[in-house]
């Protein structure tokens, strides 16, 4: 498989964690993989065959190009046949300022391009079909640039927010609501619109992210370990808040040994390294 990252336009950078290819006529993963949640938003055009999200016990096709909506949980996925991807991935809150949809009606499931976000986005997609990655990194940035909206204010209130909340995340949120001249209910409903998550969400999404890349990483010899640096209460906090991002443990995610992280570890301990970098 082969898989490469690209940075975007540098205006774009604020909201863009990465375009990323994928390319692979037999991909080396599992009859069942798992997506995890990580904050971000992925815009994918699909140029390969079909793959399923398994739910419920159950195969439902995801057609074509389509959108990865934010996840509070890990999505199931089956991919085992041939792979041309080019993918947008936002970071968190990073969509909302090009789709201009609350991030929040568009969460745990994947949803076609053209239905999602119009037609504009299809004709992007014709575009890029007979490109290669380098000119889809100009098409890409192109359009996005003509896309995005500066002057949402919502967007740039709860970015102010979440580098708040991340910097001090035992801030209450009421304290941090006062703190930006507003109330409870109005920061979360604005966080959900923006980011598709409330402030506990995010950092409940945060301490998760850090957990697997320190577990990924062997920077520590028990699992004990990273649940005091990740920032959990103790043990059975971190077992628990993690079992229900993924229905696993700690331990059993370890021993699945996903290939769909083993095969872009590299590019993933950096990403979530600096994913929450907002």
């Amino acid at each position: 498989m082969e898989y490469k990252e690209y940075k975007p336009h540098p205006v774009l950078s604020a909201y863009i964690e990465c375009y990323w290819s994928a390319l692979a006529d037999r991909p080396p993963f599992r009859d069942q993989e798992s997506l995890i949640p990580d904050g971000t938003i992925e815009l994918m055009f699909n140029f390969g065959d079909n793959y399923a999200q398994i739910k419920d016990g159950q195969s439902l096709t995801v057609k074509g190009s389509h959108v990865i909506g934010i996840r509070k949980h890990s999505l199931l996925i089956s991919q085992t046949r041939k792979q041309h991807i080019f993918s947008i991935r936002f970071k968190p809150g990073g969509s909302y300022p090009f789709f201009r949809i609350p991030v929040h009606l568009f969460s745990n499931a994947f949803f076609q391009v053209e239905d999602l976000l119009g037609k504009e986005y299809r004709v992007l997609e014709e575009q890029m079909a007979e490109a290669g990655n380098m000119e889809r990194v100009v098409l890409a940035d192109s359009f996005l640039l003509q896309k995005i909206n500066n002057t949402q204010d919502v967007y740039s209130f709860v970015a102010r927010c979440s580098r708040a909340l991340l910097q001090c995340p035992s801030t209450p949120v009421n304290t941090l609501a006062a703190q930006f001249n507003t109330n409870y209910k109005t920061l979360e409903r604005r966080f959900k619109t923006v980011m598709g998550l409330t402030p506990a969400e995010l950092l409940k999404i945060k301490r998760f992210n850090d957990a697997v890349l320190a577990m990924y990483s062997c920077r520590h010899t028990s699992l004990t370990g990273i649940a005091y640096e990740c920032g959990y209460y103790d043990q059975s906090h971190f077992i628990r808040e993690f079992k229900q991002l993924t229905n696993f443990t700690p331990r059993d995610f370890l021993k699945e040994q996903f290939t769909i992280v083993q095969v872009i570890q590299p590019a993933l301990a950096d990403r979530m390294s600096r994913l929450y970098n907002l």
